[in-house]
C-alpha cells in the first residue's frame, strides 16, 4: 500500500509539471535587438507556427531602414514554458559592433523569461566581437 502512494503521487507530480506548459501563441510576434529598438516603438517581427508537440518554427526579423542594421532568426524550437530550447541561426548586423560585421550564431541557444518578462531572451548574450552584450528578445 505504502509503495502504491508513493507512485500515486509521483504520478500526480509528474503531471501537473507537464501540465503547466502552455502552448505558444502561433502567428507573429514582436521580436527586438535593443540596438534597433532601443526608445523606439519599432519592433521587429517573426511568424511561430507549431510543427509538432511543443516544436515550432520561427522565423522573422528586425530592420533599421535607415541605418542598414538588422537581426534575423530562422529556426526551430523545443517549447518548455518559460525556456524555448532552439536551432537554428541568429544574425545580426550593427554598425557598431563587431567592426560592423554581421554576428552570425548557429546550432543550439537557449531563451528564458525570467520573473514576470513579457518576452524569451537569448542567454548567449555576447556579441561575436567577444566584447558586447546583445539582448535579443522574442515576445510572447
Amino acid at each position: 500500500m505504502k509503495y502504491i502512494v508513493i507512485i500515486a503521487s509521483l504520478f500526480l507530480i509528474t503531471s501537473h509539471a507537464q501540465a503547466q506548459v502552455k502552448p505558444v501563441r502561433k502567428g507573429w510576434h514582436p521580436f527586438t535587438i535593443q540596438w534597433i529598438s532601443f526608445n523606439e516603438n519599432t519592433p521587429g517581427r517573426v511568424n511561430i507556427k507549431p510543427i509538432g508537440k511543443d516544436e515550432y518554427s520561427i522565423e522573422g526579423e528586425q530592420r533599421d531602414p535607415n541605418t542598414q542594421e538588422y537581426v534575423t532568426i530562422k529556426g526551430t524550437f523545443l517549447n518548455q514554458g518559460r525556456t524555448l530550447k532552439f536551432n537554428g541561426k541568429i544574425i545580426s548586423k550593427i554598425n557598431s559592433n563587431n567592426n560592423g560585421q554581421p554576428c552570425e550564431l548557429t546550432g543550439l541557444f537557449t531563451f528564458k523569461a525570467s520573473g514576470v518578462r513579457k518576452y524569451w531572451r537569448l542567454q548567449q548574450m555576447l556579441n561575436c566581437d567577444g566584447e558586447t552584450t546583445d539582448y535579443i528578445d522574442i515576445f510572447f
